[in-house]
């Protein structure tokens, strides 16, 4: 960690993230205090230490009263486990499901306008979005019974350029799962705050929803002519016209929490 060197993947929105069943884009890590624990030791991130951690929190009384505190069952309360499970308790706590969409499923009818719905509807129906980003947390959180996260191969490009196009050469979960249908394989994302979490992608290659739309509208990596042997996203184009994109831009954004801020990004 130097402060300047860019890390390989696009940081993903903290919101919701305890309802999530993996964590990181390549599903690595089952629980968030995995998670935690990774990002700590990673040299190109953190740089850091728990165990050094708990030496250090160890010389302030005042810690050392709390995590007695939050955990009384503890034969050593403030240990290596207890600081991750407590920053992660943290973390659980950031939920984001009061958006106008939450508000008209809830029986508020006046939250979506005509052009929000229809954009729902293409949502779930046409462009197919929800194949993949299933309802109600808009991930790969698998419904009914939530317990399996789904990743995705979808080509995504490592640049912007067309001319040509050029395959992101991150590996994602096959470099944790070592299976050749993996490869480029990454983590459903959700879809709640999408307005506020640009730029898009594992790689943040886009930056605009329109950019997105327009490489789903496509056929993912097969239109751009890159797509991965195993690409999962459907071939086909979606045939979607300028106005039906715009409707799905509406309706997405709609999935804007109102008791968020910008500024929290």
């Amino acid at each position: 960690m130097d402060n300047k060197t860019l890390l390989t993947r696009n940081t993903p929105t903290l919101y919701n993230s305890g309802y999530q069943t993996t964590q990181f884009y390549d599903s690595r890590s089952d629980i968030l205090e995995n998670q935690l624990t990774e990002v700590v030791h990673n040299q190109e991130e953190m740089k850091g230490s728990l165990k050094q951690s708990v030496v250090d929190l160890k010389k302030s009384t005042a810690y050392s009263r709390l995590f007695n505190a939050a955990y009384p069952a503890e034969k050593d309360p403030l240990n290596t486990y207890t600081i991750a499970n407590a920053i992660a308790s943290y973390v659980r706590s950031l939920q984001s499901l009061n958006s106008p969409f939450d508000e008209y499923v809830r029986g508020d009818e006046t939250k979506l306008t005509k052009a929000e719905k229809k954009g729902f509807n293409l949502f779930s129906g046409k462009a197919k979005c929800a194949t993949c980003h299933f309802i109600p947390l808009f991930n790969g959180v698998v419904p009914p019974f939530y317990a399996n996260t789904e990743s995705e191969v979808i080509g995504v490009p490592k640049t912007k350029n067309k001319n040509p196009a050029e395959l992101d050469d991150d590996l994602g979960k096959y470099l944790f799962i070592q299976s050749e249908i993996y490869k480029h394989s990454f983590k459903t994302p959700t879809l709640r705050n999408i307005e506020l979490t640009a730029p898009y992608m594992h790689n943040g290659v886009f930056e605009t929803l329109e950019e997105v739309m327009e490489f789903y509208n496509n056929g993912g990596g097969k239109g751009l002519h890159i797509a991965p042997k195993y690409q999962t996203l459907p071939f086909d184009k979606l045939n979607l016209s300028k106005k039906e994109i715009k409707d799905i831009i509406s309706f997405m954004k709609t999935l804007t929490d109102t008791t968020s801020s910008k500024k929290l990004y």
